[in-house]
């Protein structure tokens, strides 16, 4: 599955120092001493900068590719489609192409893929439709009912939600990762929850677990509020005892740092990049 549906970073990550992507409020971020991490949260860190990017790049590529299908097919919601799949693609060799597909798939069994786009760097996005709707690639019907499976598992939201998927190898289990994120439609607001994380096995039909990755539906202003413009965010986690991949998510996604308080201490999430602060201090609570 990973040969044929490969997901990786466009960017290396990096859990201290000043390399990863650019500080959108640099003087919110350069203000802050940072300490050294402590090491037994160094690989949990490392995760979540390497999947928090990944779901920023794929849950892009699926932004583009709906804004593109509703370009080409106005009336796609009435095309009988099921759901669609943001992928990275693969190269002949099995390692990742710089190339991304979003594929609309059918509710038939096994799925069928009715419209494509291409989603490459500097390129305007390609479109294709497909009359009859082709089969996926290998894999793809795996994808798909991973994707059914943890929508169906997942508790009652109000709140839009976009799929997205990873192998489980990127949290170091085995499986398919889906990411249920949550989302608005309301302008300059940060979603930090509720996010999330589903692990469900190769062709299985339950979830090995559906973890929610914070407390609330936790939605914050990122303009003031005659406008102004916000330099950073801060929140409270006490799901776990440091920042996760949404966190990382969601400062990519609106291009803010944001401040995580939790039990072990105070954090800055800067794009891809996470350091340490020391003690905590209040902020809002997931």
């Amino acid at each position: 599955m990973r040969a044929v549906i490969a997901l990786a970073l466009l960017v290396g990550c990096a859990s201290s120092g000043k390399q990863g992507a650019p500080a959108p409020a640099e003087s919110a971020a350069e203000s802050a001493t940072e300490l050294p991490i402590p090491p037994d949260l160094r690989d949990q860190i490392s995760r979540s900068c390497a999947i928090g990017r990944q779901l920023y790049v794929l849950d892009k590529v699926a932004a583009i590719g709906t804004d593109v299908l509703f370009a080409n097919v106005p009336d796609a919601q009435q095309r009988g489609l099921a759901g669609y799949l943001p992928m990275r693609e693969g190269g002949v060799d099995g390692g990742p192409e710089n190339s991304f597909l979003v594929s609309f798939f059918t509710a038939d069994t096994p799925p069928r893929i009715a419209y494509e786009i291409r989603v490459v760097p500097d390129t305007p996005p390609a479109f294709q439709a497909f009359t009859p709707p082709k089969e996926g690639v290998p894999g793809f019907a795996t994808m798909v009912q991973a994707r059914a499976v943890a929508i169906r598992a997942m508790p009652a939201s109000d709140q839009p939600i976009n799929p997205v998927l990873l192998p489980g190898e990127a949290n170091g289990e085995k499986g398919v990762l889906v990411y249920l994120l949550a989302g608005t439609k309301a302008p300059h607001v940060a979603v930090f929850g509720r996010h999330f994380r589903a692990l469900v096995p190769l062709g299985g039909t339950a979830v090995t677990y559906m973890m929610p990755l914070s407390k609330t539906a936790l939605e914050l202003p990122t303009r003031g509020a005659q406008g102004e413009t916000v330099e950073a965010l801060a929140v409270t986690q006490i799901v776990t005892d440091f920042p996760l991949e949404t966190h990382v998510f969601t400062s990519l996604l609106v291009g803010l740092p944001v401040y995580v308080g939790t039990k072990r201490g105070n954090w800055l999430v800067d794009g891809d990049r996470i350091a340490f602060l020391g003690e905590s201090g209040p902020s809002a609570a997931q």
